[in-house]
């Protein structure tokens, strides 16, 4: 099509996007000035097993911060782009993330006195496929009810009993979690494998995922910045013939306009 409307051949257009994507634009600082609170949020999406893309961007705005791709989340990876956001001038109040262990060891790292919020829609996705969505045991029915529960938590008080909730249940079933099945040549392993982990998370969940409940502006959950993800795996779907160096210089150029046209439209409002 660019073809037909420019004159223009398709290896000579070809070439003039493959020059353009050996580079890529550096995106402009978004003003925090006047702002009392500001809560970074950090997701990744990947495509594949091919890569990772990280994604940062500060709540209750649209403006993508920065990204980065990757092979992993590996932790040297996102303390370099952290800090990078912190050269360029951001200030955050806390941070939102899920629980990879890349992520929550450069979060550490480079904002250690910072509150760091684990993204309950995570952890309690996590949890459901543990227990399954319809679960046919009442212990593990039970379980999965207080596992939903924490939903409606809005209060330290309201913690505190779904806490106590949440250890009665693992006292009173500490034998099922403990049973195991033999093979015949005296191997043994678990029987409630998915219990055992559900329940390992939902002790900790306390601890990791209700720093919102000390900071009422904080985001409980990524969710705003997962729901920009769709429109970077459609252009991934569109483009994925492309080298994985092109393909982030691509992303990275498609960024930069998509900040550039948000910042437009505020202005003209």
């Amino acid at each position: 099509m660019l073809s037909a409307t420019s004159g223009y051949s398709i290896q000579h257009l070809v070439n003039k996007f493959h020059k353009l994507l050996d580079d890529s634009p550096a995106l402009p600082v978004f003003d925090q000035s006047g702002m009392e609170v500001a809560y970074l949020l950090i997701d990744g999406l990947w495509f594949g097993r091919r890569f990772v893309l990280m994604a940062y961007r500060q709540s209750k705005n649209l403006l993508l911060l920065k990204i980065s791709v990757a092979k992993r989340e590996v932790s040297t990876k996102i303390i370099k782009d952290l800090k990078g956001l912190l050269d360029a001038g951001y200030n955050f109040t806390g941070i939102v993330t899920d629980d990879g262990t890349g992520i929550v060891k450069a979060v550490r790292a480079v904002f250690p006195h910072s509150p760091h919020q684990i993204c309950l829609a995570h952890m309690h996705r996590r949890v459901v496929s543990m227990l399954g969505k319809k679960p046919k045991d009442e212990r593990i029915q039970k379980l999965r009810k207080l596992a939903d529960h924490v939903w409606l938590i809005e209060s330290k008080s309201a913690l505190r009993d779904w806490s106590q909730d949440i250890e009665k249940w693992h006292r009173g079933n500490f034998s099922y979690l403990l049973e195991r099945r033999y093979d015949q040549f005296g191997n043994w392993w678990y029987i409630h494998k998915g219990a055992r982990k559900a329940i390992r998370i939902l002790l900790v969940l306390p601890q990791r995922s209700f720093k919102f409940l000390d900071h009422p502006l904080m985001p409980k959950t990524t969710n705003e910045l997962e729901a920009q993800f769709g429109h970077l795996a459609k252009r991934w779907l569109a483009h994925r013939g492309l080298k994985t160096e092109r393909w982030e210089n691509f992303m990275k150029w498609f960024v930069y306009f998509y900040n550039q046209e948000k910042l437009s439209r505020s202005k003209r409002h």
